[in-house]
């Protein structure tokens, strides 16, 4: 997930207890499912209807707590971050994060990798 990002969004990256890596928006997980596809946790109605409304999601299902779980092409990730990207990292022991995690049923490291190499890498992202 990492080298999917700019420096920018660094904040944005999670862990869970097995170190796969995420991206936690307000309203949204963002995880790597295949090369092309990325994965999606969604908690917030609003946001899902508006991205459908966009026609990116695809093969969206939603379970009887209000989580949402679609599909989005990989080209598709500047969206998914503006749908409600905080501005600095969320606090690691705040009630929003406790709160995703009995959610989303797995725990949520702060991920911190060697931004250095990100860096160099050719960068997917144009979100400025």
């Amino acid at each position: 997930m990492k080298n999917l990002i700019t420096f920018k969004y660094k904040h944005l990256l999670y862990k869970d207890e097995i170190n796969d890596s995420f991206l936690l928006t307000k309203f949204i997980e963002i995880y790597r499912k295949s090369e092309t596809i990325l994965g999606c946790y969604s908690w917030s109605f609003k946001t899902t209807v508006k991205l459908r409304s966009m026609d990116i999601i695809f093969n969206e299902w939603s379970t009887s707590d209000g989580l949402y779980q679609f599909e989005v092409n990989k080209e598709n990730l500047d969206t998914l971050i503006q749908c409600g990207a905080p501005k600095r990292r969320i606090h690691r022991k705040g009630k929003f994060l406790i709160s995703r995690e009995k959610k989303l049923g797995h725990r949520i490291i702060p991920f911190n990798p060697s931004y250095n190499k990100l860096l160099s890498v050719p960068v997917l992202s144009t979100v400025k």
